[in-house]
């Protein structure tokens, strides 16, 4: 029976595994475009992009990780009248020397570009 509930346990484990072990390397695609951004940057000639891109983050206003696990970055970004909150996620794929960013609007039809000049300046501080 003992054996029956540790098998159970192990199954189950491997249906929900804990984020360590979950692959945050595919970012959501944007549901809507309208107030979403993704975008895929080439950083070969970068030496640590992920620590310059969390460096970034860290040092922009009003923006706070919330969770940072291996090669993925979460970020909150609050709007500065209105108190809107973002999502910004950063994924870093070393063995493609590429990173995915994704930022969107929790709330709205539309963002009016605040997403996409938020990525922007992202790459403009990368490069």
């Amino acid at each position: 029976m003992k054996i029956f509930f540790l098998v159970i346990l192990m199954f189950t484990s491997f249906l929900h595994p804990e984020s360590s072990f979950a692959s945050k390397v595919d970012l959501k695609p944007c549901i809507k475009v309208s107030h979403c951004v993704i975008e895929e940057l080439d950083v070969r000639n970068s030496e640590n992009p992920f620590e310059d891109i969390k460096s970034i983050i860290e040092n922009t206003h009003r923006t706070e990780i919330v969770e940072l696990s291996g090669d993925y970055l979460h970020a909150e970004v609050t709007s500065k009248w209105m108190k809107y909150v973002d999502d910004l996620e950063v994924s870093y794929l070393p063995e493609l020397n590429k990173l995915l960013i994704r930022s969107e609007s929790r709330v709205g039809e539309s963002d009016l570009g605040v997403n996409q000049n938020r990525v922007d300046l992202l790459k403009a501080k990368m490069f």
